[in-house]
Order: C-alpha cells, then sequence, then structure tokens
C-alpha cells in the first residue's frame, strides 16, 4: 500500500491480483448477482486506490480491506432492502408452500434431491440470510463464506470478539428458525 500510495501502478496490480477474487466472493455472498458483485469489488478497489494515500498500516492490509468491503456492502444491501423486501412467509415460486421439496426431506426417501430441489433450498437458505440483520449477516459471511479468523472480522468490524461469536450465534439460531420448515425432524 506504501508503493501504491507513491503512485506505483504495478503494486496495485500485485493488490488486485491477490485480492480481487476474494473481494469478489465476498461481494457475491451480500448480492447473489456475478455482474453486481464484479462492480462493487471495482468499487471497492477503486476506493483503496483513492484512499491509498490515508492508509496507515496499523492493522493487516486485509482487514483494512475487508473493512471497506463490509462498508461497502452493507450500503448496497440497505439501498436493495429498499427496493424489494421478501418475506419468508410468502409464497415460494410455484410451490407456494414448498411442500415438495419438505416432503421429500420428509418422508426420507433415499433418492437424492433433484437438482431442481437442492437449487431451491438453496434459494430458501440464500433468503433467509438475505433476511438477517446486517450486522449478522456480514458477521456470518466473512465467518462461513471468508473463512476468516473471529479475530480480524472483530478488528474489520470494530467490535470485540465476544460480539462477534454473539452475532454468529444470533445468526445461525434466527437461520434456524427462518429454515425450520426443512427440518425433516420437526
Amino acid at each position: 500500500m506504501g508503493r501504491v500510495a507513491k503512485g506505483g501502478a504495478d503494486a496495485f496490480e500485485i493488490l488486485l491480483d491477490r485480492h480481487f477474487h476474494s473481494v469478489n466472493t465476498f461481494c457475491y455472498s451480500f448480492c447473489r448477482n456475478r455482474e453486481r458483485a464484479e462492480d462493487l469489488a471495482q468499487e471497492i478497489f477503486l476506493r483503496v486506490y483513492r484512499n491509498a494515500a490515508s492508509y496507515k498500516p496499523v492493522a493487516k492490509f486485509t482487514t483494512w480491506l475487508y473493512r471497506v468491503a463490509a462498508n461497502l456492502c452493507i450500503n448496497e444491501a440497505k439501498k436493495a432492502k429498499l427496493r424489494k423486501t421478501v418475506s419468508l412467509d410468502g409464497p415460494v415460486g410455484n410451490d407456494p408452500d414448498a411442500s415438495r421439496i419438505v416432503e421429500k426431506m420428509a418422508t426420507g426417501d433415499p433418492g437424492p434431491l433433484t437438482s431442481a430441489e437442492r437449487r431451491e433450498a438453496s434459494r430458501l437458505i440464500e433468503e433467509a440470510i438475505d433476511a438477517l440483520p446486517d450486522d449478522q449477516r456480514t458477521t456470518l459471511i466473512l465467518v462461513e463464506r471468508q473463512n476468516l479468523p473471529y479475530k480480524d472480522i472483530a478488528e474489520i468490524l470494530g467490535v470485540t470478539v465476544s460480539a462477534v461469536k454473539m452475532r454468529v450465534k444470533r445468526a445461525r439460531e434466527n437461520l434456524r428458525e427462518a429454515l425450520k420448515f426443512l427440518d425433516a425432524s420437526q
């Protein structure tokens, strides 16, 4: 980042090569749209480039990078929620009560779910994740999809490690509650 701050285009390209894919994946976790995720990732790196001179190496670069990414993705998610809301209690596709998937799972049918049923179950899970409060969703994505240690996540989000643990716990409880109809044991 020091070289980038001094105008080193080659140093910025190195940062892009090392981190673009993981930042793009992080963005995709929020918006589930490849083109939008790439736009967000590009915006993040544009902000990194613009703010290179003000970067202070207090923490690891990736901690700072993910903080920039998390802030932008949270803001974009808030804007998207204002445009569209999805109810977990509302009808789902052509199967308003989701009984086909639930019945298949509950019957213990030894046959695997069809790829369409797996996609539908994945979609329901993604909608449940999208419905989580922003702090829980961001924390869960950093833990589960980015596989970052709690300590790094705490630095990225500006909270304590115990707050990260509590957010993950609450997020998982909320997901369990939102998706309990998929659980064959209930």
